[in-house]
């Protein structure tokens, strides 16, 4: 479905049962709301699931200039607004676990508990300096310049051998997505800042790595982890950065998990 929120058009999807507590998935840059297709399945049985592509991703509309993750966390609130969801677990990957951070920190009450996956939580200038180098490269020679080099970033050692239908499935995803939104997320990845607010979080959290993500390695999830109180870590063996697709078995149960638990803390 399209709903229309902040001026923008989203792609959305809604999946399970009507009336059942609801979760928001939110991708990773460079993919789209398919990412979620194994989870959302595994959701569906009993959660409702909402599940979004990000502004210039998949069949959302593409808005030029630079965005921000307040404006990219007021996307998912927004949305949750236009369907009329008042509290929702998340789960989101790379940005979208950026702008989980930004929910359990700006609107934590609406939000029931939060799986934030291979996502960094502070921009070095090091870090910085290659979003815009990244930024500067689609501008001038577009997506496809990008996108072998972005797979070999994501990928564990010997996927593109093991599991070639894996590496097609983030191919496409890549291709897919609008320079505009490329480089919108990327300035805003680029000025990431939620390290030092990180301890002020209360929610039910959890911190998914893949144990070979170069990303966001697993030293990051584990410091966040440590500065989160009451937080899980899960570390996924044989996984990169989008550590749901390469291992979806594993980080399917670990955000169920926290979702099923969080429900039964709240109904106790």
């Amino acid at each position: 479905m399209q709903i229309k929120s902040k001026g923008v058009n989203f792609n959305c999807r809604v999946e399970g049962p009507d009336g059942a507590p609801c979760v928001v998935l939110s991708h990773s840059l460079a993919t789209d709301l398919t990412m979620w297709d194994e989870l959302a399945a595994a959701l569906a049985a009993r959660y409702r699931v909402l599940r979004y592509d990000m502004r210039g991703h998949g069949g959302t509309e593409a808005v030029p200039g630079a965005y921000t993750l307040d404006m990219l966390v007021g996307d998912a609130v927004g949305l949750m607004d236009a369907l009329k969801i008042d509290r929702a677990h998340f789960c989101g990957l790379s940005i979208g676990g950026m702008i989980g951070q930004g929910l359990a920190l700006d609107h934590a009450n609406r939000i029931k508990s939060a799986s934030i996956c291979d996502a960094p939580h502070t921009a070095t200038p090091a870090f910085s300096q290659a979003w815009h180098d990244r930024i500067a490269q689609v501008r001038q020679d577009g997506i496809e310049s990008i996108v072998e080099s972005t797979v070999a970033r994501w990928s564990s050692a010997g996927l593109a051998e093991r599991r070639p239908d894996i590496i097609a499935r983030l191919k496409k995803m890549i291709r897919g997505t609008s320079p505009d939104g490329y480089c919108g997320c990327s300035a805003a990845i680029a000025r990431l800042n939620y390290g030092p607010r990180l301890g002020e979080i209360r929610l039910p959290v959890q911190f998914i790595t893949g144990a070979e993500d170069h990303g966001a390695p697993p030293e990051n999830a584990r410091e966040m982890h440590r500065r989160v109180a009451g937080s899980r870590f899960v570390e996924i063996e044989q996984a990169g950065h989008i550590s749901n697709v390469e291992q979806p078995e594993k980080f399917n149960a670990a955000v169920l998990g926290l979702v099923d638990d969080a429900e039964r803390t709240a109904r106790s």
